[in-house]
């Protein structure tokens, strides 16, 4: 195993975020920070070591230092867990996340608002 396999496995933990959840990005960091309300914390973590590791092993000096044997473990745990989800049920969750983060928005941007309207009046 080397700085290859890191990839491929990073590349094949991205493609199957894609074709599975329909979570898109630049790269696997990015595409786990969009699918971070819908992975389970322990899956989120080991995909972040995987994209961590990744990162490290484009450093020469730094890459002799990762554990090989622990990014197989974070990379077969993540793909196991994404090819046992059903697409549809990833997707759904997903976009449940997605309306209720803007829905908290939403709510705490009216909140700001009817309070400055508050203020605005007992101040003029």
């Amino acid at each position: 195993m080397n700085r290859t396999t890191i990839n491929g496995w990073a590349r094949e933990i991205s493609r199957l975020l894609d074709d599975r959840a329909g979570v898109g990005g630049r790269d696997l960091a990015a595409r786990l920070d969009r699918a971070a309300p819908v992975l389970p914390p322990e899956i989120l973590a080991r995909a972040r070591f995987l994209a961590a590791a990744e990162t490290v092993s484009r450093l020469p000096e730094r890459a002799e230092a990762i554990d090989l044997e622990r990014v197989e473990t974070a990379y077969v745990t993540v793909q196991s867990w994404l090819m046992a989800e059903e697409p549809e049920a990833l997707r759904h969750a997903l976009r449940r996340a997605v309306w209720m983060r803007r829905a908290r928005q939403a709510a705490s941007i009216l909140l700001a608002a009817l309070i400055a309207g508050l203020l605005w009046r007992g101040i003029a």
